[in-house]
């Protein structure tokens, strides 16, 4: 790719699409020949504070905005991601590595979110709890105020999607920080949210979790923060955010997802399930790669000499790496009763 043609995913702070405060790039490469595709800035813990200072600002307005007007605004953010699904696939593509197929799914993927979470609006409700013969206690719900997603590298576009859209469906101003190692479809979803959303409440900034990330976990003002990613780094967020302030968390962190054959199954089936649930098109880096396959013992050697045969063929032929890469995957064996 020619040096004029290679995007700079720039932030979205209070509207307007902006560089880092002190000027600080950040170069994207593609796994496939680790080549430089785009730029994006390293943003300061001064700019994560910009951001968070819009939304608090933003809040108000946007919070007293009826169900259906922040649903329609969704919609719409949906409808350009749509008419824009080319040029987003063609980033995702470069920038993560995964392949176009299923890359093409993900961002469909990011669009129904979007209009998913747009028609849970009207179901934000209250409940009405009897306190004796004679009185009602009522709950409301309402939103924290200024919410931060830290959004990880697997499924950019899909996470920073919904990372937005459950957020500001309930009234909240968002601040979301997108991945240091493929950020540059998050330009793109910047360019959207400017040209729908009031300024400030979608905010998009980039750069390393530290100082990005921890600056959004810390700043006090931030109420509520999402985080799909390690466990180290969940356990570091959740710290932070305890010295900062009294915070609600929530973490999605790394899982072992187990397939469970039985002996009743052939192992041309096993084998074959078990290789598709790797999701090597994702490079095995998906939350829902399986990473751990228990068998019966009588199943144990012709499941995984099939696999390995599979595995080696498509790393032959470039379709794929060799499984013992993929998803730190184990078989078990394992005896009756």
């Amino acid at each position: 790719m020619a040096e004029e043609e290679k995007p700079a995913a720039l932030m979205l702070i209070d509207g307007e699409l902006t560089a880092a405060g002190d000027g600080a790039w950040m170069e994207s490469l593609n796994p496939a020949d680790e080549s430089v595709v785009g730029r994006f800035p390293a943003a300061t813990a001064s700019d994560v504070a910009r951001a968070v200072d819009a939304a608090e600002r933003a809040f108000p307005a946007w919070a007293a905005k009826s169900a259906r007007a922040r649903g329609q605004a969704l919609r719409e953010i949906a409808a350009r991601m749509r008419a824009r699904a080319g040029e987003i696939l063609r980033l995702e593509v470069m920038d993560t590595g995964n392949t176009i197929t299923k890359m093409r799914g993900d961002v469909e993927s990011a669009a129904n979110a979007l209009e998913f979470y747009a028609g849970l609006g009207t179901e934000l409700k209250g409940e009405t709890v009897p306190a004796s013969t004679d009185n009602l206690h009522l709950t409301l719900h309402e939103p924290y105020g200024v919410v931060g997603r830290i959004v990880p590298f697997n499924h950019p576009i899909k996470f920073a999607a919904n990372a937005l859209a459950a957020p500001l469906m309930a009234g909240n101003a968002v601040v979301v920080k997108t991945p240091e190692q493929s950020p540059l479809s998050a330009g793109l979803l910047a360019e959207i949210c400017r040209d729908v959303l009031p300024p400030g409440v979608a905010n998009i900034v980039s750069g390393n979790g530290n100082p990005v990330g921890d600056a959004i976990v810390r700043d006090p003002r931030v109420k509520r923060i999402g985080f799909t990613g390690l466990v180290a780094t969940g356990m570091t967020i959740q710290r932070a955010a305890a010295e900062s302030a009294v915070k609600a968390v929530s973490l999605e962190l790394g899982g072992k997802n187990p397939l469970i054959a039985f002996p009743d199954v052939h192992p041309d089936v096993i084998a074959d399930a078990a290789v598709a649930g790797m999701n090597f098109a994702w490079q095995g880096q998906s939350c829902g790669s399986m990473s751990r396959l228990l068998l019966h013992e009588t199943h144990y050697r012709p499941v995984i000499e099939r696999i390995v045969a599979t595995c080696t063929s498509r790393s032959r032929t470039g379709g794929s790496r060799t499984c013992a890469g993929n998803s730190e995957f184990c078989a078990v064996a394992m005896r009756n009763g």
